[in-house]
């Protein structure tokens, strides 16, 4: 069972990431949110930003609060890919949260890469030096502000750490143009040693 103050501090964390998400994004642009859940993030694009935004989910519960809040919302599997989206069919593809829960991320990643001329990718830091101390102490799978749920009632099925991500990037031809990292609920464009000391990471990136 999830420790209560570990799901709290999590919330805020994607509160602060949905702002730096959406500080990266050109008013009047076309958006695509992946596994846009009820439709948060498209919702704020929507009224300070004016975008013209499109979400992916397929919880139907969440699928339902997107239409509730006027968000058009698509249901598709996404480890299924974006086939039926054209080449570079908007200025931004967003996944948020998502990362770590797919089965094929590198079909995803690149999929993104094909349909936006931007990705930007946000994801919890497995990297950080608590979660190697718990891990190194205890033998165990940690659990964390952004891992709050122990490993069998998780949905997160990845356990990614920045120098992953940034790895995985080079590895499929990607560029990544914009790091931005979250550390104890706030935002740091310059951190020192990211991958010990982030909590989340949030990339945009391109190909090259």
């Amino acid at each position: 069972m999830s420790n209560p103050s570990q799901v709290r501090n999590a919330f805020h964390q994607f509160e602060v990431g949905f702002e730096i998400i959406a500080d990266l994004i050109t008013p009047g642009t076309r958006v695509l949110d992946l596994g846009c859940g009820s439709g948060s993030l498209l919702e704020i694009l929507r009224d300070k930003k004016d975008v013209e935004g499109c979400g992916v989910e397929l919880d139907q519960e969440k699928v339902i609060r997107c239409v509730e809040r006027g968000i058009r919302v698509m249901s598709l599997d996404l480890d299924q890919g974006l086939v039926g989206f054209p080449d570079l069919s908007y200025e931004y593809v967003v996944l948020s949260r998502t990362l770590q829960q797919l089965t094929n991320p590198e079909r995803v990643v690149r999929e993104m890469l094909r349909v936006g001329s931007k990705s930007i990718i946000a994801f919890p830091n497995y990297g950080h030096w608590r979660v190697g101390l718990v891990h190194l102490i205890s033998g165990r799978t940690p659990t964390s502000h952004t891992y709050p749920d122990p490993w069998y009632n998780s949905p997160d099925i990845h356990r990614i750490t920045i120098n992953d991500f940034k790895d995985f990037v080079r590895t499929i031809g990607g560029r990544i143009e914009k790091e931005i990292y979250i550390k104890n609920n706030v935002r740091c464009s310059n951190l020192f040693l990211p991958n010990m000391r982030a909590d989340w990471g949030c990339f945009q990136i391109s190909t090259k």
